[in-house]
């Protein structure tokens, strides 16, 4: 695990062993390097990071370079650069997993909920980190289902405002129905109407008859015949594209909703807890 600002000597930076496993980096780079701790001693962070800066440049695959370069982003809170630093260092050693946990972290913070998962779910419980990347994966599966919840609401509220409109000349309305040419019924139980709404949002009373009795539900047939569930006198009426009004069905208790389906009418009988049936042709 690196520490931050660990200052490298010349001697493990020029090493190599025999066998060239050991990391090597260049005079110049190495000068760089150290050139980049001194200024952070001294509060000169800017500078700090240049030096880091052509430390890589002359070192491409100089981690500690890479790494405080990141650290130093990361507390001046410029996240995306610091993303690129460690994300360097992700490159040259995926198996670093101090550094793939400090790329989880930052997403976290840029609330990229998506990329911050992808990163955590990277180390292992066999990991040293495992705890902290635990902790950390809660927080964000916690955050992101906020934030969808909010983004849901804001959605259904702009599209509440935006969309919205309202015909309010009704008393106590219930069912709805629309005819084959996109004409809008509703049904108005306080007063035993029905009304309609023309496509420029004009509202029209549509039929007063005696024979209304606190209608609910409506359906139209193929053929623009109305039915009305007449809830309070206990059967169905048929409205025909004349606006004749007749007793369909009798014998039906308090019916509630209708749906027409092909030649079959389904009625929900409220009064005896059924739902009918009924073969129109």
């Amino acid at each position: 695990m690196k520490k931050i600002f660990i200052t490298l000597g010349l001697t493990l930076l020029l090493g190599v062993t025999a066998a060239g496993s050991a990391m090597a980096y260049s005079t110049e780079g190495a000068m760089y390097y150290n050139e980049g701790l001194d200024q952070y001693s001294r509060g000169e962070y800017g500078k700090a990071i240049q030096s880091f800066k052509s430390a890589v440049a002359k070192d491409p695959d100089f981690i500690d370079a890479y790494y405080n370069m990141g650290a130093l982003f990361e507390y001046l809170k410029s996240y995306q650069s610091a993303i690129a630093a460690y994300s360097k260092i992700n490159q040259i050693d995926p198996n670093d997993k101090e550094t793939v946990l400090k790329l989880a972290e930052l997403y976290y913070k840029l609330n990229n909920y998506e990329r911050a998962l992808f990163y955590v779910t990277k180390i292992k419980e066999n990991d040293d980190l495992y705890s902290r990347a635990k902790n950390l994966k809660n927080q964000i599966v916690i955050a992101s289902q906020r934030a969808e919840a909010k983004s849901s609401l804001t959605n259904v509220n702009t599209a509440n405002s935006v969309n919205r409109s309202i015909v309010d000349k009704f008393s106590g309305p219930t069912g709805l129905a629309i005819d084959s040419r996109g004409i809008l019924y509703v049904a108005s139980y306080t007063d035993n109407s029905i009304y309609k709404i023309m496509p420029n949002g004009q509202s029209q009373l549509y039929s007063k008859s005696p024979l209304l009795g606190g209608p609910i539900g409506l359906a139209f047939d193929s053929m623009d015949n109305l039915y009305v569930a007449n809830y309070a006198k206990n059967n169905i009426l048929k409205i025909n594209k004349a606006g004749q009004v007749y007793t369909f069905m009798n014998n039906i208790t308090n019916p509630y909703y209708l749906i027409i389906k092909g030649n079959n009418m389904y009625i929900t009988e409220q009064g005896n807890n059924t739902v009918v049936r009924y073969k129109l042709y």
